[in-house]
């Protein structure tokens, strides 16, 4: 029987892209339903909170819980990914695009989605507001007035918003579409998916756009992380602005 020399079966590993994965189709259709449940059930348990709460307490429910109730929720994306991903099938944190990467490269591109973000978010304002169509609600009164609500707006939507929805829609769902139809399809479904996950018709455009942009940064780099910082700087710029709208109006305004 011929032997087969070690260095062939290396070489044939080594031949295997980094981000292969192993998850179908199936397997993010389960994914999908758990997220929902998840969500469904975090829905109830905020609902059922705000009604019981006059009965255990005798203070008024703060106004300003439910939001940022919601945006902590959203680390529960992490969760069916990792059930119906790695777990299932192995490959650790790294399958799910939590890996290494290039600076160099990644700065680049971090450089160019960012001014292909702002072009994007610029003109479909611009378009927006001529067809009278709602924009992106302000978010930021909802986490708390002042210095400590932009922190913890920072906190939930510039940090563990940005890392659970990466994970989920491009360490996940980009991953598994890709290696089943390639990486046109899945750049259009799961961006497809990334916007109207958003529930805002007004934003669904620029949304998918920008879900295609961290497709495509991740496709290029092999790495979530620099998905991960873009996302999280988008959102943190968003937040920063409005703080400085609210306590600068006539500055920001100005420099507008």
């Amino acid at each position: 029987m011929p032997r087969v020399p070690q260095s062939a079966g290396r070489s044939d590993q080594l031949e295997i892209p980094s981000h292969r994965v192993r998850w179908g189709l199936r397997d993010m259709a389960f994914a999908g339903l758990t997220t929902l449940g998840l969500v469904g059930a975090g829905a109830l348990l905020l609902a059922g909170g705000a009604l019981l709460w006059p009965r255990l307490s005798a203070l008024p429910l703060p106004a300003n819980i439910l939001v940022p109730a919601v945006f902590a929720c959203e680390a529960l994306l992490i969760i069916p990914a990792w059930l119906w991903g790695p777990r299932k099938y192995g490959g650790g944190w790294a399958s799910l695009g939590l890996r290494a990467c290039s600076v160099g490269k990644s700065l680049a591109l971090l450089f160019l989605g960012f001014s292909a973000i702002l072009l994007v978010n610029a003109a479909w304002d611009a378009a927006r507001q001529r067809l009278g169509w709602p924009g992106q609600p302000d978010y930021l009164p909802v986490f708390g007035g002042g210095l400590q609500g932009l922190l913890v707006a920072l906190l939930l939507g510039g940090a563990v918003a940005p890392a659970a929805e990466e994970i989920f829609f491009r360490g996940y769902i980009f991953a598994g579409l890709r290696e089943r139809w390639g990486t046109g399809a899945a750049v259009v479904l799961s961006s497809i998916l990334f916007s109207l996950a958003h529930a805002t018709p007004g934003v669904f455009p620029p949304l998918f756009i920008i879900g295609a942009v961290f497709c495509l940064i991740y496709e290029h780099t092999d790495s979530l992380w620099p998905c991960v910082a873009l996302h999280g700087a988008m959102n943190g710029l968003a937040f920063a602005v409005a703080y400085l709208s609210e306590r600068f109006p006539d500055l920001v305004r100005g420099g507008m």
